[in-house]
């Protein structure tokens, strides 16, 4: 449940979200355009700047989470696996332990019955 939960939010929450705000800044910076005052085009360029760095981790941020919720998938798959070898092992050990019921019952005589030579 935990994996789906995790899958689910990548794939409804973060993914779409990122892309969303790609979207919303993918015209670049509109303030300051057309000016060439210092402190706007600095401002511009660490607007630029943060907005990348956003972008980078955002990124970043999808990618890491989708590894995550793979590997979640895959642990779970293991132990799903696991189980099962487990269940078939022990079938395998409760059939051998059958077998030599049946054949330890006909190597030795059933306790009722009486040995050759006794008297009833």
């Amino acid at each position: 449940m935990f994996a789906e939960l995790l899958k689910s939010d990548v794939e409804h929450g973060l993914r779409p979200g990122v892309a969303k705000a790609e979207n919303e800044v993918h015209n670049g910076l509109r303030f300051g355009a057309h000016t060439v005052g210092g402190e706007v085009v600095a401002s511009r360029q660490q607007m630029a700047m943060a907005l990348e760095r956003a972008r980078v981790n955002s990124a970043r941020q999808v990618e890491a989470a989708q590894v995550l919720a793979e590997a979640m998938q895959q642990v779970l798959q293991n132990y799903s696996t696991a189980d099962l070898r487990t269940a078939e092992q022990i079938e395998a050990i409760e059939k051998t332990l059958l077998d030599a019921i049946v054949t330890a019952k006909l190597i030795l005589p059933a306790a009722t019955e009486p040995h050759r030579g006794e008297f009833a």
